[in-house]
């Protein structure tokens, strides 16, 4: 079942929340629904964030891209401690309502995050400065994810060439990875 009811809401993740042991760190109630594109906007990484020691990810609306993603469902008591993680009470990110698009064609209404702030939009062959790329562990998050979802294969080759700046998550981080592999 795809649509939520009265107790539970529909989240697109694009970043780390790809991982099934990702988002079940904070969120057990998240039940993967399928996967979705989100047209008009590009995936990209303007904050540093000291947990995972690079750039997180976000959504610019851009004219002619699509981000895809995980579609999953939640139950509406884990909605204060998604907002928390995604930074929602510093600011770091805002929620929106989205329309993503099934494989299938089915319109779904998600509740998503993009950062505060964002940067211009990029082209295609465009490469990401030094200052705003991931960390190896969050792109390897993000790449896991992916194929665990079972992303189109030519998205997972997009996310591939993303480049990292070199650094690993912090400790505190890639032992939460480890120690929440309950799936």
């Amino acid at each position: 079942m795809m649509t939520p009811d009265k107790d539970t809401f529909l989240y697109f993740a694009y970043g780390s929340n790809l991982l099934k042991r990702r988002i079940h760190i904070n969120n057990s109630s998240a039940v993967f629904v399928g996967i979705g594109r989100l047209d008009e906007h590009q995936l990209d990484f303007i904050k540093y964030s000291d947990h995972w020691r690079g750039a997180s990810a976000t959504i610019v609306p851009t004219k002619g891209c699509h981000v895809w993603g995980a579609i999953w469902r939640l139950h509406n008591n884990d909605l204060k401690s998604l907002d928390r993680q995604e930074g929602v009470d510093t600011n770091w990110y805002f929620p929106k309502m989205i329309n993503v698009i099934t494989p299938s064609g089915t319109n779904l209404e998600c509740r998503t995050y993009q950062q505060t702030s964002n940067p211009p939009p990029r082209t295609e062959d465009e490469e990401i400065p030094h200052d705003r790329r991931p960390s190896i562990t969050y792109l390897e998050c993000i790449l896991n994810g992916a194929s665990e979802c079972k992303l189109p294969e030519d998205y997972i080759e997009k996310l591939k060439k993303i480049p990292h700046n070199g650094q690993k998550a912090s400790p505190k981080m890639i032992e939460k990875l480890k120690l929440s592999s309950h799936d």
